[in-house]
């Protein structure tokens, strides 16, 4: 029998997601305006924004720039330049439906993280893939799909795949020729462990083939480590064949010139990159030690997995995990509620104090009764 490709369906509604304070500020009003804002997972000390020339605002983007500065940063050059690495994930599944015919005997399977980011799924549903989850990576394996996903380390749980294992799946993804999606936002703390770093001296087409390249698509992000979400710029790197129509998706201008201009400053700056990595490692052991036992007894758990950007806890009690959430929102923390999860946003140095005395202020209060 044969797949048939499902007809796109774009009026589903949209997904939320953390960084929506000033939603929340709508919604709630005054009380809302001073709540320290942990929801995102962006870096809450990001690289520092220079004054920059005003022309930039009224030059045309040119992204030759920045593709240099790029490659020497991530070791590789990128492949596209995007409106951040959402752009792409939007982009993928319309590539993939442009190449695959109507009908064909081809599994339409995409495989998703039972739980990661969901803007992955979302994207592949809506272009008519059926989504198949996965909740280890090992069952990819011996699956039949068409393209399948994989977020490392993986957002929300922080949890990281096996290097080898990967390159199992990528091996597997080429026998089939299907595709293989890494997105690695939250990487550049550990840029040893990302797929560029394995496969950047074997992209030579002489020898790609033998290594999956043509499979692969990685996505890279300035949103996460330099906390540059707002610039909306992001990487893919794949295969060369895929450039022009890539492009083609994105139009010929997808970022703008100030954001260019800021990114590749922001890729340059290897002395920042150092220095922020130190003070992660110092804002995470300050965390540990001041409030993490506190979250452990409010979320009434201590399973739950630490990345340098973020803390997130697993919470089987989905009505709990929405008490909990609302009772930080009484006291003015604002995190992020998932399906089974809580993520926390690692604070600044400069925040650990206040979000101390808030969760004191937590566990001794009506919400320590409650909680009780």
């Amino acid at each position: 029998m044969s797949a048939v490709l499902n007809k796109a369906n774009l009026d589903v509604a949209s997904l939320p997601h953390g960084g929506d304070l000033a939603r929340w500020q709508r919604q709630e009003g005054d009380q809302a305006s001073t709540w320290l804002d942990l929801s995102s997972a962006c870096n809450r000390e990001p690289w520092p924004i220079p004054d920059f020339p005003k022309a930039l605002w009224m030059t045309l983007p040119d992204q030759a720039a920045l593709m240099q500065s790029a490659q020497s940063y991530y070791g590789v050059r990128p492949t596209v330049i995007a409106s951040g690495s959402q752009q792409i994930i939007e982009a993928l599944p319309i590539l993939k439906r442009e190449q695959l015919p109507s009908e064909s005997s081809k599994s339409k399977r995409v495989f998703v993280p039972r739980v990661g980011y969901q803007e992955h799924a979302f994207a592949w549903q809506k272009w008519g893939f059926e989504l198949a989850y996965y909740d280890d990576l090992n069952e990819l394996l011996d699956q039949s799909w068409t393209a399948a996903v994989l977020v490392n380390p993986n957002n929300p749980t922080g949890e990281w795949a096996d290097s080898e294992l990967v390159l199992q799946v990528l091996a597997q993804a080429k026998r089939q020729r299907a595709w293989f999606v890494v997105d690695e936002a939250f990487i550049d703390v550990q840029p040893e462990l990302s797929l560029l770093s394995r496969l950047g001296e074997q992209i030579d087409e002489q020898i790609e083939s033998q290594h999956g390249f043509d499979a692969l698509f990685v996505l890279r992000s300035v949103g996460k480590f330099f906390g540059l979400a707002g610039a909306r710029v992001g990487f893919v790197f794949c295969h060369p064949d895929w450039q022009q129509s890539l492009n083609n998706l994105m139009g010929p201008w997808p970022v703008a010139s100030a954001s260019l201009h800021l990114v590749d400053l922001a890729l340059q700056d290897t002395a920042w990159q150092l220095a922020a990595k130190g003070h992660l490692e110092a804002r995470q052991r300050y965390f540990v030690e001041k409030v993490l036992p506190k979250f452990h007894t409010i979320f009434d758990s201590q399973d739950y997995t630490l990345h340098p950007l973020f803390a997130t806890w697993r919470i089987s009690d989905q009505g709990y995990a929405e008490q909990v959430f609302a009772m930080l929102h009484e006291v003015g923390v604002h995190t992020r509620l998932g399906d089974g999860w809580i993520r926390v946003a690692m604070p600044a140095m400069s925040e650990i104090e206040t979000l101390d005395a808030l969760l004191i202020q937590l566990l001794k209060g009506a919400g320590g009764r409650d909680l009780a």
